[in-house]
């Protein structure tokens, strides 16, 4: 009796140790989430716009003032037209400055310089942690920064062009720099950082187990970034844009990030914002689905917008 006895006990340690470790499991698995989502897999990329587009371009490398190295390309206007503006082209999480490549090829057919980088952690920019618009808006800041001490440059009107993590965080430092940035083109923007948590969760888990994770989730990296949700907040920098103008594109089709997304942002201006949801489209794919009408809605915003006095 004695020998099962001490097995029983054996069987109940193993069985009390192997609960502590699922507990544990469960309790780290949305910090795990939310690391992961701060740290992406960084896709490097090869094409330029020359090898892609037949565009000439000047590699470009920039500092923040946090200390990180920024890769860029700067695209000058076509030589035989007049410049019109200067557009800064912002890729997405999980992005690169190469993923903008259809965009620059509207914009420079239609006389824009063209500024595209790569955010810090994405391509072949350094950084270790993507932030969603926590510290972004240094980057951004940077290459303004360049494009106010480049002779050819400084003297033009200048629009921000993003899509997804690009578009909020360049609505985010358009409320920041009136003097600076004329107008924005924000394609499938997020309204606040946990809308795009929510979104991504959504993916990754399906409809049952992302409710029950997102709020932990949404919690660690707020933790992890040092910042409350509401400070990320595009939807919260409509009043401070106003009155210059604002674009927003949406695919209906977006499950990464819901149109509703765009639609409350748009609610939240004041005016001078128009918004296009595009049939058909998932997240940032409208430029492909409506390929032209996207190119002229596109232009015909920014001329108006860069040469309106």
């Amino acid at each position: 009796m004695k020998p099962a006895s001490r097995n029983k006990k054996v069987g109940g340690f193993w069985g009390l140790a192997a609960l502590g470790v699922g507990v544990a499991a469960v309790a780290c698995f949305p910090a795990a989430l939310a690391w992961g989502f701060l740290h992406p897999p960084r896709r490097l990329h090869d094409k330029t716009p020359l090898s892609a587009l037949g565009i000439s371009f000047e590699r470009v490398r920039l500092r923040t003032q946090d200390g990180v190295s920024l890769s860029a390309w700067y695209v000058p206007a076509p030589e035989h037209a007049s410049v019109r503006g200067v557009i800064v082209v912002c890729h997405g999480y999980y992005g690169n400055r190469a993923t903008m490549l259809p965009y620059l090829a509207f914009l420079h057919e239609a006389g824009y310089a063209a500024v595209l980088f790569d955010w810090r952690a994405h391509g072949w920019s350094g950084g270790r942690m993507a932030t969603f618009g926590c510290t972004e808006p240094d980057d951004l800041a940077a290459v303004l920064d360049w494009v106010g001490s480049h002779p050819g440059l400084r003297s033009l009107p200048l629009a921000l062009l993003g899509e997804s993590m690009g578009a909020s965080v360049a609505l985010l430092v358009a409320a920041e720099e009136p003097e600076r940035v004329r107008a924005v083109v924000a394609d499938s923007p997020y309204a606040r950082f946990d809308s795009a948590v929510e979104g991504r969760l959504q993916l990754a888990l399906g409809p049952r187990v992302a409710p029950l994770v997102t709020p932990s989730a949404r919690r660690a990296g707020e933790t992890m970034l040092g910042v409350h949700c509401d400070q990320i907040a595009p939807l919260a920098a409509m009043g401070r844009i106003f009155p210059r103008p604002v674009l927003l594109i949406h695919g209906q089709e977006d499950r990464l990030i819901a149109p509703e997304n765009s639609r409350r942002i748009w609610a939240a201006s004041p005016g001078n914002t128009t918004l296009w949801e595009v049939p058909g489209a998932e997240h940032v794919r409208s430029v492909y689905v409506a390929r032209e009408e996207y190119a002229r809605r596109v232009t015909e915003f920014l001329d108006a917008a860069l040469t309106a006095p």
